[in-house]
């Protein structure tokens, strides 16, 4: 009889250890698809912040700068960039804006000087950057965070002709 007593115990201390691997197993398998769902949520919001702000930046600049021929599509050095010219008592300045190995840029210089697209401040990392003048009062920027989409803003001045 003491044989069974012995047994009992056993099977009693084995149902307590794996009823406790078990709760260990599934604790980690929550906190592992936690994680995944959390890293694909900050993910999307870097995406999401990165996009608005790139828009929104370009259509405050364009804004700030809305006068009369103060706006224009040229290029940089051969980078496709918005012109956005402004007058001060020492000159006339442009401010660059384009994009250079997968930043969104901003250069603040003179016409006249002497500078390449790497002069450039970064402002935010981009994948893709296209204007388009469509009038002479409307135009479009396209820019792309990463590969798979691709986001629209539609600008209209009040001053160009």
């Amino acid at each position: 009889m003491d044989f069974h007593s012995k047994d009992k115990h056993i099977v009693d201390i084995l149902f307590v250890i794996a009823l406790f691997c078990v709760f260990a197993v599934s604790a980690l398998m929550l906190v592992l698809i936690g994680s995944n769902v959390y890293r694909k949520t900050v993910q999307n919001m870097d995406k999401n912040y990165n996009t608005r702000t790139s828009l929104a930046y370009i259509s405050e600049k364009i804004r700030q700068f809305d006068e009369t021929d103060s706006i224009e599509i040229g290029s940089l050095d051969d980078t496709n960039a918005l012109i956005l010219k402004t007058t001060t008592d020492s000159g006339v300045y442009n401010t660059y804006i384009y994009m250079y190995q997968g930043y969104l840029k901003e250069l603040f210089a003179a016409p006249d000087a002497a500078l390449t697209p790497e002069s450039g401040q970064n402002i935010l990392p981009i994948h893709d950057f296209v204007l388009t003048k469509i009038n002479g009062k409307l135009y479009r920027f396209t820019l792309s965070i990463d590969k798979d989409q691709q986001y629209t803003l539609y600008v209209s001045t009040h001053s160009q002709p």
